[in-house]
């Protein structure tokens, strides 16, 4: 969704044309097929609102971040259902809105900027206000160009190797932050186009299903992690392999910055 931020929010004054990205489990169609919980309807609605306002709801997901919940999710009703989709949207904004809170140096120029907060009442008919009814989002910068995977149809063969190498050293740089980035692929990094007299500039954007190193967590503990993920590889390596196809001559050397000498990462 793009929004036209209107005169005289000062706040974010900057925002003259904005992406507002929602979190809402209601019309999330992708997340609805995985959990095979059908598209939202009036009767979705009505069961997850009632839930929500008998307490059951508030109960259900502390048993869930509790791990208290024991029952098999197979048999879960649609209030259930709901109500895990609704929890699990929320945790998915909570952890962007960290993860741009944690990149801020590089918001504008290595990420989008990061605007605002939003949220608003999903019953609004509802006189009964609840945290529960919130759908939430974040106000970001639109980043006019393309993605990363399109580059072999958007971009001259002469600038592949430089975007490619850009791609890998601003995954990097976001790696500096203490984020571990589960949802690193070509189709989340863009391209910002310029013109004929700019280079284009790397973009990388989607944070939601990030992981923060733990203040306590040992060096070695979080190499694994990150060498097991692999963030830097699912650009270079994959890019190479699709650019050479094309006799694009893409070369990727990984940097080895995680290298993790444990004995599972080591064991062939």
């Amino acid at each position: 969704m793009e929004v036209n931020v209107l005169a005289g929010l000062t706040s974010i004054k900057q925002a003259k044309h904005s992406i507002l990205k929602l979190y809402d489990w209601r019309y999330a169609t992708q997340l609805r097929q995985d959990y095979d919980v059908g598209q939202w309807t009036q009767y979705h609605g009505d069961e997850y609102r009632a839930f929500v306002e008998e307490g059951g709801a508030a109960k259900f997901i502390s048993a869930l971040e509790d791990n208290d919940n024991t029952d098999d999710d197979r048999l879960w009703d649609t209030a259930r259902n709901e109500t895990y989709l609704f929890d699990y949207c929320r945790d998915l904004h909570s952890c962007e809105v960290e993860a741009y809170s944690r990149l801020k140096d590089l918001q504008g120029r290595n990420i989008p900027q990061f605007f605002a907060d939003v949220s608003f009442n999903a019953f609004p008919t509802q006189k009964i206000q609840n945290a529960l009814f919130k759908v939430r989002g974040i106000l970001l910068e639109l980043i006019t160009g393309y993605s990363l995977a399109d580059l072999e149809t958007s971009a001259h063969p002469s600038s592949w190797q430089r975007i490619c190498d850009e791609a890998v050293r601003t995954t990097n740089l976001i790696s500096d932050h203490g984020i571990l980035n589960k949802d690193v692929r070509p189709r989340n990094v863009l391209i910002r186009t310029h013109g004929k007299d700019s280079e284009d500039e790397v973009v990388v954007i989607d944070f939601a299903q990030c992981r923060f190193r733990e203040m306590d967590q040992s060096e070695a503990s979080w190499r694994h992690e990150k060498w097991e993920e692999d963030e830097e590889g699912a650009i270079g390596y994959v890019m190479a392999h699709k650019l050479n196809k094309l006799n694009g001559a893409v070369e990727y050397r990984p940097s080895h910055r995680f290298l993790c000498q444990c004995t599972k990462c080591t064991t062939v």
